[in-house]
């Protein structure tokens, strides 16, 4: 997570069969190269959809226009740190040509009114702001451009797709589904729920719907069918954005909790205008934040501002453009070069059976016991995993009946995990209702097992000592598992992220027997 990364800061982060390695390249002074202009800024107000005031900046090129525009809705968080980077960034833009108009979001900081998380009202914010910059800067009205990051990448994104005039958008570390973070195979959130509660308060305003969902998050979690959740989820708004041929570029993190890992790829290719997502290593928005510079940050930054200028700045303009643009691009947890694939989906054709041994009563657990297994420390984790380090157990200390644990052979030769890993058996509860979690590690040769993805399961309303049958999809990971190491699958019954419905002491068993671990696995003589 982006806080996390900001107290890291001040400590110090061959391709596979069926991919190419990512030649891409780019900085942010090429995008502005030999055209560094004066740039004039201030302090202004948008009166927004309702009247609302919204606070803006407006940073712009000294000379006539017309110029191209981007508006830039802002975060739900906004750091010191890194509202000091996104300053010199708009800077950088408004002197290589762009109107840029940065603005908080309603019930945000200088801004009034109450947080709508990405609804009706912020949509219609950032089209107001379009209007306002049209007729108060030198914007060009056939060059409009949006870019946020996280919660401000949400309300460009819904906002894009119900304004045309809006030709691409940057979309960094933004979710598609607004229940992802909230709500995981029926089980409710725990840590990300009152991180995201407390901090938006520190900087913001709730009104009473916004207030009901959060009460509706701890209590339940949120449903992606109900359609107050639908309207502030872009996967929602896929009709709209294919309508209008937006452009839009993305960026996620491997080990999101906000953004599970796979969301958006899905939603990438339900697209059908131009569209790149690229997949990098650590937390939520930790591949474009100011401190994850200190661990060699990824080139999402510049990759976007060249998405901007082909899109946004100098359109049909090829000479600076790639002839061949990926659509997705990821990096995978344990380094080596960038790789492109076709789509997101392309991934999990390489999905196959690993079949999967037990030791007697491995198979059984007690609810309310802690295992070694753990998803690694909220929001810490994030950072870390962007640093090459992961979270590790000593599979040894994984035992019954705190943890049931299941292994493969080791493998002959490296293998590649690229994708969703499928996880389906059969669960035998005392209880009527719990929660399992399963993880996902690589364990090497001396029993160092590292957490490659993980998802809870919960249940309700089951028969107490009858069987059924449950499915865990995990979270999307890219991961190269050498030579002679194994893969481990361990079900426990807690983790700080998740709420466990579990009474303490129940016992549940699964049946070794039934299970079916599915993972889009590539064998690799190269790696």
């Amino acid at each position: 997570m982006a806080v996390a990364a900001a107290v890291l800061a001040a400590l110090v982060c061959p391709a596979p069969a069926g991919a190419t390695q990512s030649g891409l390249t780019g900085t942010e002074s090429d995008v502005g190269a030999g055209e560094q202009l004066d740039v004039e800024v201030r302090r202004d107000t948008v009166e927004g959809a309702d009247g609302t005031r919204l606070a803006a900046t407006v940073y712009e090129p000294a000379i006539s226009g017309p110029h191209p525009l981007l508006v830039v809705p802002g975060p739900w968080i906004r750091l010191p740190l890194d509202h000091v980077t996104h300053v010199s960034r708009y800077r950088a833009l408004a002197r290589s040509g762009y109107v840029v108009v940065a603005y908080d979001p309603r019930g945000f900081r200088a801004s009034g009114g109450y947080a709508d998380l990405a609804g009706r009202a912020d949509v219609a914010d950032a089209s107001r702001v379009v209007d306002w910059a049209l007729a108060h800067t030198a914007a060009d009205h056939g060059r409009i451009g949006a870019l946020g990051a996280s919660y401000g990448a949400v309300i460009a994104l819904n906002a894009a797709a119900q304004d045309a005039r809006i030709k691409a958008v940057v979309a960094l570390s933004g979710w598609a589904e607004l229940s992802g973070g909230f709500r995981v195979n029926g089980t409710r959130a725990a840590s990300v729920v009152l991180f995201q509660e407390l901090f938006g308060r520190v900087d913001g305003r709730y009104g009473p719907e916004v207030e009901r969902a959060f009460d509706q998050a701890v209590s339940q979690g949120l449903d992606e069918s109900d359609p107050w959740v639908r309207q502030r989820s872009p996967a929602a708004h896929t009709t709209g954005l294919n309508r209008n041929r937006t452009a839009v570029f993305m960026v996620g993190e491997w080990d999101d909790p906000i953004v599970p890992a796979g969301q958006t790829g899905a939603f990438l290719d339900q697209l059908t205008g131009p569209k790149t997502l690229r997949m990098y290593p650590g937390g939520h928005a930790d591949s474009h934040t100011a401190s994850t510079g200190i661990a060699g940050r990824p080139q999402a930054w510049e990759e976007a501002m060249l998405w901007l200028r082909h899109h946004v700045r100098d359109p049909g303009d090829g000479r600076r453009w790639r002839p061949h643009q990926p659509t997705v691009v990821l990096q995978p947890r344990t380094g080596g070069p960038l790789e492109e694939y076709s789509s997101w989906a392309v991934l999990q054709q390489a999905s196959r059976m690993v079949p999967l041994t037990a030791e007697p009563g491995k198979g059984r657990l007690v609810a309310g016991l802690p295992s070694a297994a753990e998803s690694g420390p909220f929001p810490v984790s994030g950072p870390l995993d962007a640093a090459g380090a992961p979270p590790v157990t000593a599979w040894p200390l994984l035992t019954a009946p705190t943890a049931a644990t299941f292994t493969s052979g080791s493998h002959q030769a490296p293998a590649e995990l690229r994708g969703h890993a499928l996880v389906e058996g059969t669960l035998i509860p005392c209880t009527a209702q719990g929660t399992v979690v399963a993880h996902l590690y690589d364990i090497g040769p001396l029993g160092t097992a590292r957490l490659l993805t993980h998802a809870p399961y919960t249940f309700w309303g089951r028969r107490p000592g009858e069987g059924h049958r449950f499915t865990v999809r995990l979270p999307a990971t890219a991961w190269n598992i050498p030579a002679g190491h194994r893969i481990g699958l361990v079900f426990d019954t807690l983790d700080h992220r998740y709420i466990s419905e579990n009474p303490i002491g129940a016992a549940l068993i699964i049946e070794p027997s039934s299970l079916r671990l599915t993972v889009p696995l590539i064998d690799s003589i190269n790696s």
